[in-house]
């Protein structure tokens, strides 16, 4: 069956390239916002998941190193190689993104992604260590202290992303079965801890707004239309719900959920 929301998104992409185009100064700003249309417009022809887009993004990456985008691009990729199950090549692009103090924009939005996604990937190393702990006792630790034993070249982390503790505990509904079973989650992230189960979600599928207009101002304040039909009235560094604010440039606006990018042509 034909994605809807897929096609119309190409044929945005296909409107908006043209009008770039004809403006002539996508290319003069500081940031290449018809760059990352492009990479973006790329991705919506698979759904962010074909080795074009990798490819797209390493170009970008490679002509404009310095680009402020760069941060948007890498996140890109490196959700496209976790989809084609690079992880390590992911990870590697993940870690180029993580800020050390203070950040804003849109580093501050690649770095909570960033930190999202490295959890993730950190989990599945704690599971393989409680498989192995598993086939070795026929049963789940009844803490993570258990990891000590193992030593620190077996040892998987012992924290995420943020630096707190994983919440883990053993137990299931079933009786004696308490030992068979845990639950392991960041204490960030919660039930969204699981790494398949984040890659199951479509890209950018949670980020459902339509920006409709500016409102006048100093600052850059954008009026959204939520899917359900609400009206939302946020300023450039804002969260809209789960989603923030991140960008408001001269022909675009870029949102970010935590976990994905959205590139939006701005409302004029």
């Amino acid at each position: 069956m034909v994605n809807m929301k897929l096609m119309f998104k190409v044929e945005v992409c296909v409107v908006f390239f043209l009008a770039l185009a004809l403006t002539g100064r996508a290319q003069s700003l500081k940031a290449d916002e018809k760059g990352l249309w492009d990479v973006w417009c790329i991705g919506t022809n698979s759904a962010f998941e074909a080795s074009e887009v990798a490819v797209a993004c390493q170009k970008f990456r490679t002509r404009a190193p310095q680009d402020p985008f760069t941060v948007v691009i890498s996140g890109l990729e490196a959700w496209n190689r976790m989809k084609r199950g690079d992880t390590g090549t992911a990870a590697a692009i993940f870690n180029t993104l993580l800020v050390k103090g203070p950040a804003t924009g849109l580093r501050k939005a690649g770095d909570e992604m960033a930190r999202s996604w490295l959890t993730r990937l950190d989990r599945e190393q704690v599971k393989l260590a409680l498989k192995e702990i598993y086939r070795r006792d026929i049963e789940f630790p009844a803490s993570l202290e258990a990891f000590k034993a193992l030593g620190d070249k077996v040892s998987p982390p012992l924290m995420d992303r943020w630096g707190k503790l994983w919440s883990y505990r053993r137990g299931s509904t079933i009786k004696g079965m308490e030992t068979q079973r845990y639950v392991l989650e960041s204490e960030v992230l919660g039930m969204r801890s699981d790494l398949k189960a984040a890659l199951k979600m479509g890209y950018a599928e949670r980020i459902d707004l339509k920006p409709v207009r500016l409102l006048p101002g100093p600052k850059n304040v954008v009026e959204f239309k939520t899917g359900d039909g609400r009206s939302l009235i946020r300023e450039e560094g804002d969260r809209v719900n789960i989603v923030n604010l991140v960008y408001v440039g001269t022909h675009i606006i870029v949102l970010s959920d935590g976990n994905h990018w959205s590139v939006i042509a701005k409302p004029r």
